[in-house]
């Protein structure tokens, strides 16, 4: 120990810019994993790990499809948001099943007053900022906004 780093192990809160590289895929993507044997998809990735349907290690990288059905949502609007999250109130949060089967939890955003998002509304993933971080950063990543083109009657 020195007085420049006075603590015997790195915090975990601490940036890691190498951290930080090995997980921009799944932030800026929505990628998940396959397993090389029997096709199982996963979200999130599981690398190294079994396979539940074949018990295989083959898992490959898998980019999911960004078009899907809202199977599930839930309305953050208590007043007090998460933090690095107060300029997106209310919150629409949702659970997503993606075109290939997928399901992932995410918000839906660009979302007016008096519109509802409920089941079965068809949305896409977008790249949108999340918040800011302590550095004053923003943070990038996946949200869902309505897919007009993939409902019927959309141009």
């Amino acid at each position: 120990m020195s007085q420049e780093f006075p603590e015997a192990i790195v915090r975990l809160d601490t940036f890691s810019s190498a951290v930080w590289y090995r997980g921009k895929r799944g932030r800026y993507l929505i990628e998940g994993s396959k397993c090389g044997n029997c096709g199982e998809l996963f979200f999130p990735p599981r690398a190294g790990l079994l396979c539940p349907a074949c018990l295989e290690r083959k898992m490959e990288p898998h980019r999911c499809a960004e078009g899907g059905v809202v199977v599930a949502q839930a309305l953050d609007d208590m007043g007090f948001p998460a933090w690095g999250y107060g300029d997106d109130l209310p919150r629409h949060m949702v659970v997503v099943r993606l075109d290939d089967n997928v399901h992932v939890m995410g918000d839906v955003v660009d979302v007016g007053p008096g519109e509802e998002v409920a089941a079965g509304l068809r949305v896409r993933a977008v790249l949108r900022k999340h918040r800011r971080e302590d550095t004053g950063a923003w943070a990038y990543g996946f949200r869902f906004v309505r897919d007009t083109k993939g409902e019927k009657g959309g141009s």
